[in-house]
């Protein structure tokens, strides 16, 4: 049986002073129906290019240079503005980062969720009122009857990424992608943000494409993980083989960085260095600048994933030196 979605080896570049540089190279990993896929990395790392260039909106000074994205069978890449708008909303929905500047300012939540009931579903504006009401409703949110007439700025932001979510259920869609939900929220609303997602996802059986660096969000809600960094895919597998066994010193790295509560620590660990830029990528092994074990393989030739275990791959020369343990 094929998945609900496949990403295939897709470069994604944009448009600078020195002509298109590639934000994303050689990404690629599948999601299957009701299952929830998490992408993690710190920030650049080409997460949220990764879930734009699935939805195709990319601004117009990006665009996908190779690969393929298939849903359903169907791929992506390939479509047409008015084909990809049928899928977009309907069947492919997404919730951003910030519901403030989601959300339209000028227009009442009622509307926002009313649209794509109304352009997708063929509902008149009564019906699609009765039905925004029950969406906010069915994501927990108070006084339904009242919040459908209020404009975005007389909510909080749990309540205003509530109506996110319930904008991304209106059409019922096969896959939800969900780009850092919780960051802008305190802990307590980001629990109960959470606790909502799951829910959906058990009721309707939905896939998630979660993006998040929190590793602890990840641990919570996901069934497999991609992590990234620099642009690439540097390891994959389920959640449980990644956190028993992390075998990329980055994700090694990001594992350190979580606060133990069994360890009175002065000072977490930290990786050293930053994210090269797209115009000063290394030749070899993205990740070498920042390594502990690099060697003058990594530095003059880039690792291709290579098996850990089985469904666990890690993009490191080490995986092919067994004498070396991280």
């Amino acid at each position: 049986m094929s998945s609900l979605l496949e990403v295939s080896s897709i470069k994604t570049s944009f448009l600078t002073n020195k002509g298109y540089l590639p934000a994303i190279e050689d990404v690629s990993f599948t999601l299957d129906k009701g299952e929830v896929l998490g992408i993690v990395g710190e920030s650049g790392c080409g997460k949220s290019v990764t879930s734009l260039s699935v939805m195709q909106l990319l601004s117009t000074n990006g665009k996908i240079e190779k690969g393929s994205i298939r849903f359903e069978g169907k791929d992506l890449v390939n479509l047409s503005d008015s084909e990809m708008r049928k899928i977009r909303g309907n069947e492919i929905a997404m919730i951003f980062q910030e519901p403030m500047t989601s959300l339209n300012p000028v227009h009442k939540i009622g509307r926002q969720i009313s649209e794509s009931l109304m352009l997708h579903k063929g509902m008149n504006k009564a019906q699609a009122r009765a039905k925004a009401v029950d969406l906010l409703k069915s994501v927990g949110i108070p006084r339904a009857e009242q919040i459908v007439d209020e404009y975005p700025h007389r909510l909080s932001g749990g309540m205003r990424q509530r109506v996110m979510i319930a904008i991304a259920m209106a059409c019922d869609p096969k896959l939800l992608i969900a780009d850092e939900p919780t960051t802008a929220l305190d802990v307590t609303i980001q629990a109960q943000i959470l606790d909502l997602m799951r829910k959906i996802r058990k009721e309707y059986n939905m896939a998630i494409l979660l993006i998040t660096h929190d590793l602890g969000v990840v641990a919570e809600m996901c069934d497999r993980v991609v992590v990234m960094y620099a642009g690439k895919v540097v390891e994959q597998g389920s959640v449980r083989e990644i956190f028993r066994n992390p075998s990329h010193p980055y994700t090694v790295g990001l594992m350190n960085s979580i606060p133990k509560l069994e360890e009175r620590q002065a000072r977490l660990p930290s990786i050293p260095g930053n994210v090269p830029s797209l115009e000063l990528m290394p030749k070899g092994c993205r990740f070498a600048t920042r390594c502990e074990f690099v060697t003058e393989k990594c530095i003059q030739e880039e690792p291709t994933l290579l098996p850990v275990e089985e469904n666990h791959e890690a993009r490191c020369w080490l995986m092919k030196k067994e004498e070396v343990a991280i």
